[in-house]
């Protein structure tokens, strides 16, 4: 009877609010993401992290709540997936656009954001883009694909940020490792290693930045 009614006040609440309703979800997915790669993911004790770390990753998916709502609404405004021909070619495209532009995109900003909140210069931030897009992307190509595909092939319109939302505590718990390497890094070593990437948030899932291989803890 509870989740049935939870249920019911979600839809209730989407269908009056829905940008505002699934920004609080992307802010609580970001939240326990970067919880989860603090702490569980490590065999750290669940009170053992930093809260401010947490608390700027939740800012974070405040601040993509809208955005996402926008490019779904953009994606399925251009590319419809109705009728059996041309919506199995959307949905392929639909999944083209996912792993590239707005992927790159999106996780740009955040690996930016990360290191500009956490008091990096602007340029030290850009270089962690530079340096963590790519093994990024590699990792997101062997993890969203397949998600994707049941995202646009039986996930309800209006319910596809919320499936993305929770698959994405896994995904936010891995991009959380990769953004925040450095930070514990140079903590531990008192100076930044552009070479090993300091091992940050990377431990959650023995991430091996220079080889591009990640363990599949959190996937």
């Amino acid at each position: 009877r509870i989740p049935l009614d939870t249920w019911a006040s979600y839809e209730n609440s989407l269908s009056a609010k829905p940008v505002a309703t699934k920004t609080i979800i992307n802010v609580v997915i970001y939240l326990l993401g970067d919880w989860l790669s603090q702490t569980i993911f490590t065999g750290a004790d669940v009170l053992d992290f930093d809260a401010g770390r947490t608390l700027r990753n939740g800012l974070i998916g405040a601040c993509f709540g809208p955005a996402v709502h926008e490019y779904y609404e953009f994606s399925d405004w251009i590319l419809p997936v109705d009728g059996s021909t041309l919506g199995v070619t959307n949905r392929a495209f639909k999944i083209l656009m996912d792993q590239s532009l707005y992927l790159s995109v999106k996780c740009s900003i955040y690996i930016l954001a990360v290191g500009v909140l956490s008091g990096e210069g602007l340029e030290d931030s850009a270089e962690n883009v530079r340096t963590r897009i790519k093994p990024i992307m590699f990792t997101a190509w062997k993890f969203w694909p397949l998600v994707h595909c049941v995202t646009y092939g039986l996930i309800p319109a209006r319910h596809r940020i919320l499936w993305v939302n929770s698959v994405d505590l896994v995904w936010n718990a891995i991009l959380a490792g990769f953004a925040s390497d450095d930070e514990d890094g140079d903590s531990e070593a008192g100076t930044p290693d552009s070479d090993s990437d300091g091992e940050r948030g990377a431990e959650a899932v023995t991430i091996d930045v220079t080889s591009k291989a990640v363990e599949p803890a959190r996937l």
